[in-house]
């Protein structure tokens, strides 16, 4: 049982971007509190030494505003589209497994390999926050920011999970993925600013129907409520957003399960060639 979720592990880590974006996850994490520690700006150090006690919340929020999509982009656009270019899906195919288990876990172990990942770097988080910083507060909500990260995830692992199963090539899934949110944050800041410039709230709400407003936004609306709220807006890391928490939800779910859906879809009912060339 779960034998595709671990191949799945195995062949997404050792796609090269996979392991590139991994080690540059790792380096942002380690590079925010190193660059804080070593800042010799006394100014800096006078505005950071009242929220030390807080510095956990930089590695846990900063990585959801692309980063942690990027990696789930680049480990989900491969995860169907490089069994038909490797010839490989013809190959499980053939052994005693439905077409519904191998794609279910094969989705399942992209999903299960970003959350280790993200895990990972929470972990990383918490050792530098401590070590350097001592003790931190307000580490009850830390459960919270993990799963609305991890749900947030979900909109562009399932947009590249699907781009790669229907198109079935790995790098141009990977390129589309990455283009559709490069694009959607551009066009999503100019709505925000031309509503500002013009005082008019229709450009905003336009931009509140593309895939990155919930999936990027999402757990800083949960902590606008939240006792750490004036905590995250000195540290500059909420972004002014609307707090439309049931909005997002649907927003996050509804392109989630579209895109899962098709890929779904097209799994189950085309034809599965020997190999992709």
């Amino acid at each position: 049982m779960f034998e595709i979720l671990l191949y799945e592990w195995r062949r997404a880590i050792e796609r090269k971007k996979v392991i590139v974006l991994i080690i540059i996850s790792f380096i942002f994490e380690l590079g925010i509190y190193l660059a804080i520690y070593l800042a010799p700006s006394k100014s800096l150090r006078t505005l950071i030494i009242p929220l030390s006690s807080y510095l956990w919340t930089l590695g846990a929020l900063l990585p959801q505003a692309i980063l942690i999509h990027f990696l789930a982009i680049s480990i989900s656009s491969g995860s169907m589209a490089e069994e038909y270019e490797q010839g490989t899906v013809d190959y499980f195919l053939s052994k005693p497994i439905t077409r519904m288990r191998f794609i279910i876990e094969k989705w399942l172990g992209s999903f299960t390999l970003l959350a280790i990942i993200y895990l990972m770097m929470i972990t990383v988080t918490l050792v530098m926050s401590f070590s350097l910083f001592g003790s931190q507060k307000y580490l009850f909500l830390l459960p919270e920011i993990v799963g609305s990260i991890l749900f947030s995830t979900l909109v562009f692992l399932n947009i590249a999970f699907a781009i790669g199963e229907i198109l079935r090539r790995s790098n141009l899934s990977f390129t589309i993925s990455g283009f559709i949110l490069i694009a959607s944050i551009i066009i999503s800041d100019v709505l925000v600013l031309v509503s500002q410039f013009t005082h008019n709230s229709s450009y905003e709400i336009i931009s509140q129907y593309l895939p990155t407003w919930a999936s990027t936004e999402f757990p800083f609306m949960l902590l606008q409520s939240s006792p750490f709220s004036t905590v995250i807006r000195e540290l500059n890391i909420m972004p002014q957003t609307n707090s439309n928490v049931i909005f997002a939800i649907f927003s996050i779910s509804i392109y989630s399960i579209i895109s899962l859906v098709l890929s779904f879809v097209s799994f189950l009912k085309r034809d599965i060639p020997k190999k992709v060339s």
